[in-house]
């Protein structure tokens, strides 16, 4: 009889466009961490659970930045000298595959940008090398 009340979980079914946990109890969804309690866990210092909670364990995905122009770099399987095909990070805006970095962002933020740039809207991301 306990079992169909517990509200949380570790693992489970993610909705496959936004791949956040789902939300209704009966598909075994997960409960929905709001405002408030993001900022409770702001206010009590916790800032690297609420890192590792929102972001390492929900929606992480990484992203190709060219530094150069400050666009986001496609990963294409391309032709090199000698006629080897390599699979890596090239910027179709400048043509090169120098200058290109890694940056973890949450899948929302990668979702969102791919939205803005179907409709036209191209975004610049500022990076630094730590």
């Amino acid at each position: 009889m306990a079992e169909d009340k517990v509200k949380f979980r570790n693992t489970g079914p993610v909705h496959p466009l936004t791949r956040q946990p789902v939300a209704d109890r009966k598909r075994f969804g997960g409960v929905k961490f709001g405002e408030m309690e993001h900022d409770c866990l702001l206010a009590h210092g916790a800032a690297a659970n609420l890192h590792e909670r929102l972001f390492m364990l929900s929606d992480f995905s990484q992203m190709h930045i060219c530094q150069a122009c400050e666009r986001v770099a496609n990963v294409i399987i391309r032709c090199v000298p000698g006629g080897k095909k390599i699979r890596g990070p090239y910027c179709g805006f400048c043509k090169s595959s120098e200058n290109i970095v890694r940056i973890n962002v949450p899948y929302g933020a990668k979702l969102l940008y791919q939205e803005l740039f179907s409709m036209g809207i191209c975004l610049n991301f500022e990076t630094e090398v730590c």
